[in-house]
């Protein structure tokens, strides 16, 4: 590992040229040009949003809306693209390059390594777009309150009502927020309708808080029995202007009407449902100083990929499949990382069957803590830095070592 690492110091100025020829090759002619970083994760990022959140419904919890679920698998896409390009490239870059190699005294070391600088520099353009979303959307773009469907869908589009009895118990009509805010929310509220407060239901105060770092809170009607024969009365709901907040306009109804029959029980609004074993604390979006720590995410996703990346390199020249498989098995990799759904899914499998495999992923490590740093301003698991640590050194040992123990060989097998 040390005389690969020398010799990348000592060619430093080449490895500089090669980079920066690969940057300006990667687009030539394009009338975009490095725009491209930008708008591919993008269009991935449609392309997985219809796939996993509208179709198969995919939700980190069920708080998170489909604004941070965007966020969550645009900042696992941008990793990922970079890590999958650098493996495809470098895997077959000594068969692509083998008139350099034969032809002339060139190290061979610097084709793995610049690939790899240049696929994080060019996955250093499409972060900016992440950071700037969350910048957007955590502090210059409140979030939409809405009244909650009680079957738990989300925002209804429709006149949403509900009916209960004077015998029904209490009825909890749910408010939320399309995401939640760092600071807390006080959402007010008129009462109407028939029904008379005080005479034939009470009700929480207004306005309604929803606390920092959440999206729901609930107001309580409680219907009150009585022996007379009234008929069908109504209690309806009309959110008013929330404190750091919008209204949610087009995102569903701002009333809501509860329906309360003469001493029948026809059942009250079921409460919320606890979380799932496993599933994580809602986190809001956030910027902090942990982003400070990107430099280290860098170097750890250098190191582990070039190790991975000299060794693929050199295998393949043994084995000419490997440039097949590992289009194969890059892909296998990256739907059996949790990119585009929760990680908790795959803990609470079949009774945390697959568990193991969130143990054994060091990608997994890799994007959980940069969605840590980026979207969520914590720090990440420092038990998944220090593993994902010793396996980037370990890999970087054990490819560069294979790579330079094999190097004389190279002429021969191209």
């Amino acid at each position: 590992m040390f005389s690969l690492l020398s010799s990348l110091s000592r060619n430093r100025r080449l490895l500089k040229d090669f980079v920066a020829r690969d940057l300006k090759a990667r687009y030539v002619g394009s009338s975009m040009g490095f725009f491209w970083s930008v708008v591919f994760p993008i269009i991935n990022l449609f392309v997985y949003m219809f796939v996993f959140r509208l179709v198969l419904k995919a939700r980190w919890s069920d708080q998170q809306g489909a604004t941070e679920v965007a966020l969550v698998m645009l900042g696992g896409i941008v990793v990922w693209a970079a890590f999958a390009e650098t493996i495809s490239r470098a895997t077959n870059s000594l068969v692509e390059n083998s008139n350099l190699i034969q032809k002339v005294v060139f190290p061979s070391e610097l084709l793995p390594a610049y690939l790899t600088i240049s696929s994080l520099i060019n996955m250093c353009i499409g972060l900016p777009v992440v950071l700037l979303s969350v910048l957007w959307f955590a502090y210059l773009s409140p979030p939409d309150v809405h009244f909650f469907d009680h079957r738990g869908e989300g925002p209804h589009e429709g006149v949403l009502e509900h009916q209960t009895g004077e015998l029904g118990g209490a009825t909890l009509v749910r408010v939320a927020l399309t995401r939640g805010d760092r600071e807390d929310v006080t959402v007010p509220f008129t009462i109407g309708g028939t029904a008379t407060l005080g005479e034939d239901y009470t009700i929480d105060a207004s306005p309604l808080a929803i606390p920092s770092g959440q999206i729901l809170s609930m107001i309580k009607i409680k219907p009150i029995a009585d022996d007379i024969a009234e008929g069908r009365e109504s209690v309806v709901l009309t959110l008013g202007e929330p404190s750091n907040a919008n209204l949610g306009v087009g995102v569903g109804p701002l009333s809501h009407t509860i329906w309360i029959a003469d001493g029948i029980d026809v059942g009250a609004l079921p409460p919320p449902a606890p979380p799932k074993a496993n599933e994580p604390l809602y986190q809001p979006l956030s910027l902090g100083i942990q982003i400070a720590f990107l430099p280290v995410l860098f170097l750890l996703q250098i190191v582990f990929t070039v190790g991975l990346a000299y060794f693929l390199a050199t295998l393949n020249l043994f084995l000419r499949d490997t440039f097949h498989l590992v289009g194969v098995f890059t892909t296998v990799w990256m739907f059996g990382t949790p990119i585009f759904y929760p990680a908790h899914l795959v803990a609470s499998a079949r009774n945390g069957a697959f568990a193991w495999m969130l143990e054994i992923n060091p990608m997994y490590w890799l994007i959980d803590s940069y969605r840590a740093v980026m979207l969520f301003g914590a720090w990440p698991d420092w038990m998944q830095i220090l593993k994902l640590a010793v396996v980037a050194v370990v890999m970087l040992a054990a490819g560069s070592s294979f790579f330079m123990a094999q190097k004389h060989k190279f002429p021969d097998l191209l």
